[in-house]
């Protein structure tokens, strides 16, 4: 569902529902019966607490916390890869750190009362308990999401508490340790702002719907269906793992989860009809990417967007449509003149699934994804609806024997759900703390005025600061967090400067995304090397090529908004249309093909073209196609090959 997936999580363990099917007999089977009782646990607290309504807010997001963290610690044991590996010497510090969680939550519920006081004062309990919870989130995070986010937490606490040591912007005056636990513990900020509070109120019934479709097997259909789609198309496998994965994007959110899931089809598919190794697991990475930006679920930072803008969170999917098509668009253009440019043959027709049978079979698949993005549209709230989407997946597999949520799917499904739940959990929580710390120390504040100060009051400096800005705090933390702190401390600055409230926040979360493409630290790009045998490396940087319209999209929506469905109905038209025709141009630019194989002079003109036409100008339009109806004359002049000489004899 709607996450970043970190490395950890690849390699997070079996299942603890398959482990007590095999009735073995050690201490693990112990934590096996944990794992499975608290994520069932956990998926009937929310299921509860959507229908009946919540409890009183700090009750409901420390319980869903104190849920997670001792998950957190059962699914990623300290000093073992995963729960079923024999007990070491660290697994007392391992339970230590559950009975800091329960302790807190214990602790919490029994002072709750004093918490909703509206004249709270911290106590000298209250600050022990406090530093032991935020010592545990931080531990956790180090576990699930990796060091880079965890040391940007600490920094940033310690910064708060110590700003007079820091100098230049992060210099001011410091805050007392017991006043930040006061906030980040006692009261719905830090460990319980917003973050928190939207995985706890609707991320994690997402998460779960995500994982109850998973457990139908409707990965295998969105790979036939795909297959059945674009597999006879020139580079038919290229084009297999862009449908693909925008299919499974649809449920997952996540870049590595879709490599894991589509690559291992596609990947060999692409090598084995002449793709290179590294071409074929960069076209799987950057069209898994592509499923943190697709509707109707998105990535977990599209939730948290939805409550800065202020709107439902459906208006939010609406307006990421027609970019996240344009994304893919690119993504298929790309592979498309690249097979062109190689001469590949296409997937044979005796390999290739039927349509109507592929959709007959598996077609009702389909069904709660349909459902979800009606019960959206029909104004329920977002956590009602996938509480429905839920009971609706469980209806539908039994359509079926094969995709049927029997007692052991069912329980499986739950358990993934938490598995997935916890890295995002946690990964909010910790950025949680973060957001605490820029509001008390007032960082955010500077931020945004050192930006409009920087760029002179000129929109595109603020944009290119803001898209440098991501990709530093990419280098350490997933998508969601850059997200997080980028809305506070960027975003009111961008809004200043004239740029409408969901086209900053929708930038803002676009380079957030670009994190998980550009090296060193791309996750997905490496998985798909690691698929493929290829270097990962060199994946990276092909990967980061193939998906650079994910870096001028977003400047596509702010300098024309009506790409986020914000106009009228002719000016999204007519803007649609020239980004396309921008993409285009880009993509044959890039991969140095139109009819065929373009000149240099012919390449400029093509990339000259694709950015004009991402100006919000119809002069640069008509001049955009002026340019590209000049290329496409010249190689019709030249009489260009329409596919490459030296491989042209194996296409079908």
């Amino acid at each position: 569902m709607a996450i970043t997936v970190s490395d950890p999580e690849i390699a997070s363990g079996p299942s603890a529902v398959d482990w007590l099917l095999d009735r073995r007999r050690d201490p693990q089977t112990v934590l096996a019966v944990a794992i499975v009782a608290l994520s069932l646990a956990l998926s009937l607290f929310h299921f509860y607490s959507t229908y009946f309504g919540q409890a009183e807010v700090h009750a409901h997001r420390s319980t869903h916390l104190a849920f997670m963290l001792i998950l957190a610690f059962l699914f990623f044991p300290l000093g073992r890869a995963h729960f079923g590996e024999p007990l070491n010497r660290w697994f007392a510090l391992d339970l230590v750190w559950i009975g800091i969680a329960l302790g807190a939550q214990l602790y919490t519920l029994v002072s709750l009362d004093r918490f909703v006081d509206p004249g709270y004062g911290v106590t000298s309990g209250d600050v022990a308990v406090g530093t032991l919870l935020i010592v545990a989130v931080l531990e956790a995070a180090r576990r699930t999401v990796g060091w880079g986010l965890t040391l940007t937490a600490i920094f940033f606490l310690l910064q708060t508490w110590q700003a007079d040591k820091f100098f230049w912007i992060l210099y001011g005056p410091p805050n007392s340790w017991s006043s930040m636990v006061e906030s980040f513990f006692g009261k719905e900020e830090g460990l319980y702002g917003i973050p928190v509070g939207i995985m706890s109120g609707v991320l994690i019934l997402f998460i779960v719907f995500a994982a109850f479709l998973a457990m139908t097997g409707i990965g295998d259909f969105f790979v036939k269906l795909a297959t059945a789609l674009a597999g006879r198309l020139t580079g038919g496998p290229a084009k297999v793992s862009v449908f693909s994965s925008a299919l499974l994007g649809t449920i997952s959110g996540s870049g590595v989860a879709n490599v894991m899931m589509d690559g291992v089809f596609t990947i060999p598919m692409m090598k084995r009809v002449g793709y290179g190794a590294t071409f074929a697991a960069a076209v799987e990475a950057v069209a898994s990417i592509g499923g943190q930006i697709m509707p109707p679920i998105m990535a977990a930072a599209a939730f948290i967007m939805a409550d800065f803008v202020g709107v439902p969170f459906r208006h939010v999917a609406l307006a990421a449509t027609i970019p996240a098509l344009l994304y893919f668009f690119c993504v298929y253009v790309t592979v498309h003149f690249e097979a062109k440019r190689l001469g590949l043959r296409k997937i044979p027709r005796e390999e290739m699934p039927s349509l109507g049978l592929t959709l007959r079979k598996d077609g009702y698949l389909l069904l709660p994804i349909a459902a979800l993005i009606w019960y959206l549209y029909q104004g329920f709230s977002e956590e009602m609806a996938a509480l429905m989407a839920i009971g609706t997946t469980f209806v539908v597999s039994f359509v079926r024997r094969r995709s049927a949520l029997g007692p052991v799917r069912l329980l499986k499904a739950f358990e993934s759900g938490a598995r997935t739940g916890v890295t995002v959990a946690m990964a909010v929580a910790a950025a949680g703390l973060i957001i605490g710390c820029l509001f008390l120390s007032g960082i955010g504040m500077k931020f945004s005025y050192m930006l409009m100060t920087l760029s002179g009051g000129q929109l595109w400096v603020a944009l290119i600061y803001t898209t440098f800005a991501a990709f530093l705090l990419g280098l350490s933390l997933p998508t969601t967090a850059v997200y997080l702190t980028l809305a506070i401390i960027v975003a009111p600055g961008l809004v200043q400067m004239g740029v409408p409230k969901m086209a900053a926040h929708m930038f803002i979360f676009y380079m957030g995304v670009t994190s998980d493409l550009t090296p060193p630290t791309c996750l997905s790009p490496f998985a798909a090397a690691a698929i493929a045998g290829s270097p990962p490396m060199a994946t990276a940087w092909q990967a980061m090529r193939l998906g650079a319209v994910l870096f001028i999209v977003p400047f596509m929506f702010v300098y024309q908004p009506a790409l986020l469905m914000m106009g009228s109905w002719p000016e999204i038209f007519f803007s649609a249309g020239t980004a396309a025709f921008g993409v285009v141009c880009l993509a044959a630019g890039l991969q140095g093909w139109l009819r065929g194989r373009t000149t240099l002079v012919e390449r400029a003109l093509l990339l000259v073209a694709g950015f004009l036409f991402v100006a919000p100008w119809v002069v640069a339009d008509v001049i955009a196609l002026a340019l590209l109806a000049l290329t496409y004359g010249l190689q019709t002049l030249r009489r260009v090959p329409e596919v490459a000489p030296a491989r042209a004899a194996s296409l079908d």
